[in-house]
């Protein structure tokens, strides 16, 4: 038996009324504590008030077909990015709603490629998400030289 959220069952007018409601308390909040050090390309902690919570699987630097862009660790992490983004564009989100980052590379020495990347995705947004950073001796192909997970928090849907 498929079970349903109660959101589904509701009567229609009373489902819009809440989801309007959610959308009135949607907050998100970045910050750092003063008793740690002020990162600048990142946040120490996102707080989530209302909202939909998105989880996006890791995702590596293959094109829809399923191959391979490059070898080079800069075109590979812009293809991720550029999956992230469809990935959140599909459910009316964008890199503005990202909260956390979970990237696995597999060359310490490749990290300043892979900042200068993240930055000019994320640099444009006055708070940065949340982010650990991961080397890893191996990926599921051994031509994939990182892959990322993103956590979003978006408003809920109208």
């Amino acid at each position: 038996m498929k079970r349903r959220s109660v959101a589904h069952r509701a009567h229609p007018a009373r489902a819009r009324a809440a989801s309007k409601k959610a959308s009135a308390r949607f907050k998100v909040r970045y910050s750092s504590p003063p008793a740690l050090f002020d990162p600048k390309s990142y946040s120490h902690v996102v707080e989530v008030e209302g909202g939909r919570l998105l989880f996006v699987s890791g995702q590596v630097p293959v094109n829809a077909q399923r191959q391979l862009t490059s070898k080079d660790l800069r075109e590979q992490v812009g293809r991720v990015y550029d999956n992230i983004e469809a990935v959140l564009n599909s459910v009316g989100a964008g890199f503005e709603h990202v909260i956390k980052t979970n990237n696995y590379l597999t060359n310490l020495s490749q990290t300043g490629v892979f900042r200068e990347v993240r930055d000019q995705r994320f640099g444009h947004l006055a708070t940065k998400p949340a982010s650990t950073t991961v080397v890893v001796t191996a990926l599921v192909d051994p031509d994939y030289l990182l892959e990322i997970e993103v956590i979003a928090a978006a408003p809920a849907r109208n």
